[in-house]
């Protein structure tokens, strides 16, 4: 059986998991145990990673390589689990 993070590239996977380990495992065993996640499951993990993207602004604002990473990992996670309405 795949799970909700298999649909995802794995480059951008690696990211997400990392992340989410770091600040929600409850989530991540979830997303684990799930075939499609919930739009509050997708919401938590876009807000999460927009949290983590903002901890990794470089000067003015940019992005550092760690940060466009996970810009990238979002909009992969969105590509593959777009949050219908």
């Amino acid at each position: 059986m795949s799970n909700v993070l298999d649909a995802i590239s794995p480059q951008s996977r690696v990211v997400i998991v990392e992340e989410l380990e770091r600040r929600n495992p409850a989530l991540l065993a979830e997303l684990r145990g799930s075939q499609k996640p919930t739009n509050d499951q997708s919401d938590a993990v876009v807000d999460l990673l927009i949290d983590a993207m903002s901890a990794n602004f470089g000067p003015g604002h940019i992005p550092n390589d760690r940060g466009k990473a996970i810009d990238s990992a979002i909009g992969h996670y969105l590509l593959a689990w777009p949050i219908d309405r």
